[in-house]
C-alpha cells in the first residue's frame, strides 16, 4: 500500500485573540450653523469651521493627505450641506417655511499622538457650534500584534489536528494547507477584524462635554482553516 493510501486528511480551524491599544482615534464632528439666509449660514459654518482648523494646527494638526495619513494630529472636511428648516405650520402637522436655514459641514479629526487627546478636547469644548456624532478606535492593519493573534491561530489548528489524529490512534503528518476562513470551501465563517466594541457611539446631538477620549483597548480576532495529513491507527471492531 503506498504511503499516501494510509494517510488521512484532517480539516480543522483555528482562532485566536489578543488585545491591544489602539493606534487612531478617529473624532466624527459636524460644524453646524443656523441663520436667516443660506449664504450667512454657510458664512458662520466656514467662520466656525476656520477657527477649529486654527487651533487643530496650533497644535501640529495638518490637513489629511496620503503623505500625512499617519501624522499626530490630522483632519480633513467633506459633506458640506445647506438648507432651509421647516416646522410644524400652527400645530397642524404640516411642514411650513421657518425662514431659517442651517448650513452643516462634517469634520474628521484623526489623533495618533494619545498625548494631544486632552488638547483636542479642549478644542472641541471652546465650540457650542460643534457636535461630535462618535469616536472610534482603531488598530493598523500592520500592527504587529496582527502577525502574533494569526500564528496563535495557526498553532490552535495544529493542537487541534494533533487531537484529532491522536484520537485515531494516530498522529499528524504534513501540513497540506494553511488558509483564511472560508477559502477552503463552504461558506466563509470567520474572519480577521476588529472587534466592534473599540468603537463608541453617542446619541444624536451629542456635544463634546459627552466625550469620553479614554482610548479603548480592542481587541484582535484571527480564526484560519488547515487541512493536515495524518497517518491513524486501524478503525476499532465492531
Amino acid at each position: 500500500m503506498a504511503a499516501d493510501d494510509e494517510q488521512t486528511q484532517l480539516s480543522v480551524r483555528g482562532e485566536a485573540r489578543g488585545v491591544v491599544a489602539p493606534d487612531q482615534a478617529s473624532l466624527s464632528t459636524a460644524v453646524i450653523a443656523v441663520e436667516h439666509s443660506k449664504a450667512a449660514a454657510a458664512s458662520a459654518a466656514a467662520a466656525t469651521l476656520n477657527e477649529v482648523v486654527a487651533e487643530l494646527t496650533e497644535l501640529g494638526g495638518e490637513v489629511l493627505a496620503v503623505d500625512s495619513a499617519r501624522r499626530p494630529l490630522t483632519w480633513s472636511t467633506h459633506s458640506v450641506q445647506t438648507y432651509e428648516e421647516y416646522e410644524d405650520d400652527r400645530g397642524r402637522g404640516t411642514p411650513g417655511r421657518s425662514g431659517r436655514y442651517r448650513a452643516s459641514v462634517n469634520l474628521l479629526i484623526s489623533v495618533r499622538d494619545f498625548a494631544l487627546l486632552d488638547a483636542v478636547h479642549r478644542v472641541l469644548m471652546r465650540h457650542d457650534e460643534l457636535d461630535v456624532h462618535f469616536v472610534e478606535w482603531s488598530v493598523d492593519d500592520d500592527n504587529p500584534i496582527w502577525a502574533a493573534v494569526r500564528a496563535d491561530a495557526i498553532r490552535a489548528a495544529l493542537l487541534k489536528g494533533q487531537d484529532y489524529a491522536a484520537a485515531l490512534g494516530g498522529s499528524v503528518v504534513r501540513v497540506e494547507h494553511i488558509a483564511d476562513a472560508g477559502l477552503l470551501g463552504g461558506q466563509p465563517s470567520g474572519f480577521v477584524a476588529h472587534d466592534a466594541s473599540g468603537a463608541m457611539a453617542l446619541s444624536a446631538g451629542g456635544g463634546a462635554e459627552s466625550v469620553s477620549l479614554d482610548p479603548v483597548p480592542q481587541v484582535l480576532k484571527a480564526t484560519i482553516e488547515a487541512r493536515l495529513a495524518a497517518i491513524v491507527g486501524p478503525l476499532p471492531a465492531r
